[in-house]
């Protein structure tokens, strides 16, 4: 599928962002923040382009919390499992009320060496070769 070939819900757009429902909404409200240019992940989006879908998203989230909804949550994927080949955030409104689970996923996975993973992290954090 290419950009332009599904009919979307828009709900707010701006010269360089475009928020639309998604076609599996995960809660009421759930919306995608994307850039209007084409970058694939996080690691391919300049940060001015970020900082502004990030703004836009902010923006949004806070009209909802004010309007709508008791808070959000906030959503993203780059790695191999990302579904969509375009950054993209997903802005999941929630309400107290929503009867709706923790929406982040349970990995079941248990950190063996808790310190030595995040000392090695710390490491590579500081190291300006490794970027």
């Amino acid at each position: 599928m290419c950009a332009g070939e599904e009919d979307a819900e828009i709900v707010d757009e701006t010269d360089e962002t475009l928020a639309f429902a998604p076609l599996d909404p995960i809660s009421e409200g759930h919306i995608l923040v994307i850039p209007r240019d084409h970058y694939e992940t996080i690691f391919d989006i300049p940060e001015p382009t970020l900082c502004t879908v990030m703004e836009r998203t902010k923006t949004i989230a806070e009209r909802l919390k004010a309007h709508d909804f008791d808070g959000v949550n906030l959503l993203h994927d780059s790695s191999h499992q990302q579904s969509v080949p375009h950054f993209h955030l997903h802005l999941a409104p929630r309400r107290n009320d929503d009867g709706l689970e923790d929406l982040w996923p349970e990995s079941g996975y248990e950190e063996s060496n808790f310190e030595r993973t995040y000392q090695h992290i710390r490491n590579r954090l500081g190291d300006e070769d490794s970027v």
